[in-house]
């Protein structure tokens, strides 16, 4: 297991961004389509370079030189194809229009991003879209877009790419349209499957717990914090920016997990699992938040992402708690009390895997924190 943990603390560490992220907005109109995508800077500049002063953004200057290397490769990656109702297919050629420093950093953090859009028209009757997408994931496979799809005036629907998952298709509401708790509720679970921080918050409350009744209520306390600031800060009740919330994320892994390497015995952590859950939940909402501006069943649709969190969590949790109770080795620690309850985990994997975890959570801090 500490082998196993090792390679994975290696491939994670060597992610170039682990919160990657982009959000699009396709839009249909007749024969016409629009893709309006916000990256961040360093993303693009891993792409397609121009970043000739070296500060990790891209001025409007560089932007300017940046045009036909960026619609090259937001074109490549970004594929839009348009489905008519013989079945005929036809990628959309888009045309860069605008590329621009983003105006708007209220929800997105301190770093600097990027706003492009460009244009396209089919010659196809269109009654669906498919959506094939490599942005970005050459460099960082991890990477994740949350796109909104407006077809002419139906609502908005939205979907979310990344590891595992590298496309979409759009069918009106004439032909078909999933309900709106599935969608968001496999928009969670794929969240909560494919971030890392959150992962490892969780295996450092799973190598504290001493049975699986302390985990049950440890898991729980964590779910009920985290949904509460998701909800408010989603439904933008409150605002907190998001580069201190992932600052504070980083750095409760690397508590949790320290935690565990000092104290001499294993405890139930409910306490601390429900104030750091009110931090993760804010890091779910910074996420959530783009993919409800345009969502008129927000409460479904919040309620339907809440729950694919959950489950996603509990399929982690359950395989991992259940493999800890069947390794061997000791549980208690040398001279502790023989009516101390034995710890789920043995002492080798809780030490090795706590501090492998400790090290990625100070590892992740220091890389948002801009010191590397």
């Amino acid at each position: 297991m500490s082998t196993a943990c090792l390679l994975l603390g290696l491939a994670l560490a060597a992610v170039p961004h682990p919160q990657s992220h982009s959000t699009s907005r396709v839009r249909v109109e007749g024969r016409a389509v629009r893709l309006e995508l916000r990256c961040q800077a360093a993303a693009l500049i891993e792409a397609v370079g121009h970043d000739r002063d070296r500060d990790g953004a891209l001025s409007a200057e560089e932007l300017v030189e940046a045009r036909l290397d960026a619609e090259a490769y937001v074109g490549r990656t970004y594929r839009l194809v348009v489905l008519d109702g013989s079945g005929a297919a036809q990628t959309v050629a888009l045309r860069l229009r605008t590329l621009t420093p983003a105006a708007s950093l209220r929800d997105l953090g301190d770093e600097p991003w990027v706003d492009a859009v460009l244009e396209g028209s089919t010659t196809l009757e269109p009654v669906a879209l498919r959506a094939e997408l490599e942005l970005f994931r050459a460099r960082n496979p991890l990477h994740r877009d949350v796109a909104t799809v407006v077809w002419n005036d139906e609502p908005a629907r939205v979907f979310l790419t990344g590891p595992g998952v590298s496309g979409w298709t759009f069918e009106p509401a004439a032909r078909r349209r999933p309900g709106v708790l599935l969608g968001f509720g496999r928009l969670g679970l794929e969240h909560i499957l494919s971030g890392w921080d959150h992962l490892c918050f969780l295996l450092a409350l799973l190598l504290a717990a001493r049975r699986l009744r302390s985990l049950v209520a440890t898991v729980t306390a964590f779910t009920a914090a985290h949904s509460l600031t998701l909800a408010l800060a989603a439904l933008r009740l409150v605002h907190v920016p998001a580069r201190p919330v992932e600052l504070a994320i980083a750095l409760s892994i690397a508590y949790v997990a320290l935690e565990n390497l000092l104290l001499p015995r294993s405890s139930s952590r409910w306490v601390e699992a429900f104030a750091f859950g009110l931090v993760h939940g804010l890091g779910f909402a910074g996420f959530l938040g783009q993919s409800l501006l345009d969502e008129p069943l927000k409460l479904t649709a919040l309620a339907g992402f809440n729950l694919g969190v959950e489950l996603g969590q509990l399929a982690v949790v359950v395989p991992l708690a259940l493999a800890l109770r069947v390794l061997p080795g000791a549980r208690r620690a040398a001279g502790g009390e023989q009516d101390e309850a034995p710890a789920l985990a043995p002492l080798w994997a809780r030490r090795g895997a706590s501090a492998l975890v400790a090290a990625l959570g100070l590892w992740w801090f220091v890389g948002r924190a801009g010191w590397l």
